[in-house]
Order: structure tokens, then C-alpha cells, then sequence
């Protein structure tokens, strides 16, 4: 080795201290070897109830540290709906947060595959907030009437009302009058919100609509073939647009009800073009409550709930608002009657405040007494703060010189000078 340079020496004695090394190390993984073993993973026990309560227990579990009992929910879930991407995402994160704490649900996945779209998980995120939003709300809200349903007619048997705000549809039932709330499930709405104006807005609208038909799952697959899956259980078209969004030129057709994919349980709350979107299991549930032509559908950005005595207190100021208008008709006192004309009104058939009020006037100069009489009366608030009323009304009108008969419906809005009428005609539906 005297003759090797330096360079060589030092490499040669770095080749032998490698080869020591390797042969030092212990082979502790190998199946022989007793001496390593890994601790056994615990066993947790599955929350029971609906898939919405079991979801919700699951990051109960997982604020409070009970990841044996998360995870042991979570897999009960995908078991049962293996499509359901907010119990994958809390699965990603079960298995992330044995080597590091997250601080936001879908952390595990962020953190674990950082091509994931971070539009997928902050839609996730959502679904997750608006669950556990309305549980909080629920609390509060248990034991009130909502402000929307304020009179039943006698042959509506129940009401559906959504809560924009909370992504949550509601089923209530008419109980001798009075709303009952029998169900209630997330709903997905449009994908840039509600509010809608134009067609291809991607809003779903707000307001107050009638459930017009039933589209089964074979005329779906009949009409529109493989995209019929979009629907999944099927469809229930609603009455958008009504009179009023007719008469404010909103334009869109095509809103419906309508179950989910089948390969996707549940999706994100702004999500559709503008339809309400339920599960499919939730959508068949929903379904049995709807009467084509009857039930209403009220979509309202946010529910106003009420206790029991404000709410009886709202239905009888707004039957007594009816009834005022109808005694000035009655009474033949144009200008009290025209009082109760906003000035943004329309009628059916596209008339202005000013034109209105000139024929009113003109049709009451020839009368000598008038009798109207309302009945199968309903009434359902939508707007913010339930600031619009539609009522609806078979109307039975005589006077000395005509005789009427019509299903009638009255849009009022509630502004600065109180109730206004801002359309008023035949009812469509």
C-alpha cells in the first residue's frame, strides 16, 4: 500500500468500514426475528342511526380522540355506501393522523396526495360544516314553526320547504292546520347559488313552487339515455317559473327534485345547475310526501322559525290581510281597494299600477254591490325575513251586472308602507 497515492489509500479504508457497517446491522424485520413486533390496532365500536347521525358521530370521535371508534364508524359507512366521499375523506384522515396531527378536516388527504383538487376538499369541507350547522341549529329550532308555512289548504296534505342557507330540505305536515315537521335532509342546490334569473345561471330559485309532475327512472333513461343517471331515482319537476318570475322576465326551465348519481352517495351543498338534489335513498323517502299539482315547494335563503304563539299571531295577521282586501272590494271603495296595490304591480295579463287603477275605477262606477267570496284558502311565505306572501284562493265573485269563478293567486311583497299586491291572476297551478 506504500506504493498506492493518498486518494487510493483513503478510498480503500472507506470500502472497508462500509462493508463493517452493513454487517453490524440487525435484521430486525425479518420474520424470524422475535425481538420486533407491532402493537396490535384497537379495536372501536361503530355508532349506530342514519348515515347523516353516524357521519357526524365519526368527527365527534375524532374531536374528542376516539379514533378507534371513528374509524370503526367509518368503516361501517363504506361498507354500506362505499361512494359516500365525505366517509372516504375522514377515512384518508383516520390513517394520516397516526403519524401526524391535522388541524382541518381532509387534512390527510391534503397532506397525503397533494394532486387532489383543492376544490374537491373544500367541497367536502362544506358538506361537513352544513351537517354540523344544521345539527346546532336543530337544537334550537326543534320545538318552532317556520314562518314560510302560514296557512294549509284544506286538501294539502304536507309542505316541503328548503333552507338555502343550510343546504336542508324539510317536510312538514298539515296537522289540523298547523305545520308539523315530520323529516328533514341535506339537499344540494345550485352550484353558484340561489336566486336564479336567467337560463344557465346555475342558481336555484327562490321562491314559492308546486310540484307539477313525476318522471320515473325509465322515462328518464327513455328521454335522455345515459345522462338519465345524473337524476338517479328520478325526477320532480317544479313550477319554475311562477307567475311572478314570468312577469320579472326571470327565465330557466327544467328545475326539478331529483335524486343523486349512482356513483356518487352524496354531493357537494352548491353542486347542481340549479336543481335541489337529494340521495337517492333520501329522495325515495321524500317522495312519498309529494302530490303532483298540490304540494308546495318553498326554496327561501334562510328559514325564519317562530315559537308557537308568534306564529299563530302571523297566520292571523295575514287571513286578516286577505280579508281586508276582499271587504274594500266588496264595499266597492276604489280607493281604499287600490291602496293594496304596490307600485311595481302586474297583472296576468301585463298590466301597470296606472292601468290597473283605471279600469278598477271605471268597472266599479257601474256596480251597485258585490259579493266575493274566498275559500280553500293557503298561504306560504318566501324571500329574506319572509318578506313575500303568495296566497291562493278559490275566488267566487258576483255583483249586479257579473258572475266569476277562478282559482286566483296574489303575490305581495312587504316594504316600507307595509303589504304591497305586485301580481295578481289566475293560478297556474
Amino acid at each position: 500500500m506504500s506504493y498506492l497515492p493518498p486518494w487510493a489509500k483513503r478510498l480503500i479504508c472507506l470500502v472497508i468500514l462500509l462493508c463493517l457497517a452493513t454487517a453490524a446491522t440487525p435484521r430486525l424485520l425479518e420474520f424470524s426475528d422475535r425481538t420486533f413486533t407491532l402493537t396490535p390496532e384497537q379495536i372501536g365500536t361503530a355508532k349506530t342511526g342514519n348515515n347523516e347521525e353516524r357521519i357526524l358521530a365519526a368527527i365527534d370521535d375524532i374531536r374528542a380522540g376516539k379514533m378507534a371508534d371513528a374509524r370503526a364508524t367509518v368503516d361501517a359507512l363504506l361498507n354500506e355506501q362505499p361512494n359516500y366521499r365525505l366517509a372516504q375523506l375522514l377515512r384518508a384522515d383516520l390513517y394520516a393522523m397516526r403519524a401526524m396531527p391535522l388541524d382541518t378536516i381532509g387534512g390527510g388527504a391534503a397532506a397525503t396526495n397533494a394532486s387532489a383538487p383543492s376544490s374537491v376538499l373544500d367541497d367536502l369541507r362544506k358538506e361537513a360544516l352544513v351537517r354540523i350547522a344544521h345539527r346546532n341549529e336543530d337544537q334550537a329550532t326543534a320545538n318552532k314553526l317556520p314562518a314560510n308555512i302560514v296557512v294549509f289548504a284544506p286538501n294539502q296534505q304536507y309542505a316541503i320547504l328548503v333552507d338555502a342557507s343550510t343546504s336542508r330540505l324539510y317536510v312538514f305536515a298539515n296537522e289540523n292546520g298547523k305545520p308539523k315537521r315530520i323529516k328533514d335532509h341535506y339537499v344540494v342546490v345550485g352550484k353558484l347559488g340561489v336566486d336564479k334569473r336567467v337560463e344557465g345561471d346555475q342558481r336555484s330559485p327562490l321562491g314559492v313552487y308546486f310540484v307539477t309532475s313525476h318522471l320515473t327512472r325509465p322515462q328518464l333513461d327513455k328521454t335522455y339515455g345515459e345522462l338519465a343517471d345524473l337524476y338517479g331515482v328520478g325526477a320532480w319537476p317544479i313550477s319554475y317559473p311562477n307567475e311572478l318570475d314570468r312577469s320579472q322576465n326571470r327565465t330557466g326551465h327544467g328545475i326539478w327534485l331529483h335524486g343523486s348519481p349512482a356513483a356518487t352517495y352524496a354531493r357537494a351543498p352548491q353542486a347542481s345547475n340549479g336543481c335541489v338534489v337529494l340521495t337517492n335513498e333520501e329522495m325515495l323517502k321524500v317522495s312519498s310526501y309529494l302530490q303532483p299539482g298540490n304540494t308546495p315547494v318553498i326554496v327561501a335563503p334562510r328559514v325564519e322559525w317562530l315559537t308557537e304563539s308568534e306564529w299563530l299571531q302571523r297566520q292571523s295577521a295575514a287571513l286578516a290581510l286577505l280579508t281586508q282586501w276582499k271587504s274594500k272590494w266588496e264595499n266597492l271603495d276604489s280607493a281604499a281597494y287600490l291602496q293594496f296595490y304596490g307600485d311595481e304591480f302586474r297583472s296576468a295579463e301585463g298590466q301597470t299600477i296606472e292601468a290597473w287603477r283605471s279600469q278598477k275605477t271605471a268597472v266599479n262606477t257601474g256596480k251597485t254591490w258585490a259579493k266575493v267570496q274566498l275559500s280553500d284558502i293557503s298561504i306560504f311565505a318566501a324571500g329574506e325575513n319572509s318578506s313575500q306572501l303568495v296566497t291562493t284562493f278559490q275566488q267566487d265573485y258576483r255583483s249586479n251586472n257579473l258572475e266569476n269563478q277562478m282559482r286566483k293567486r296574489l303575490y305581495w311583497q312587504r316594504g316600507n308602507e307595509g303589504w304591497k299586491i305586485i301580481w295578481e291572476g289566475a293560478a297556474t297551478i
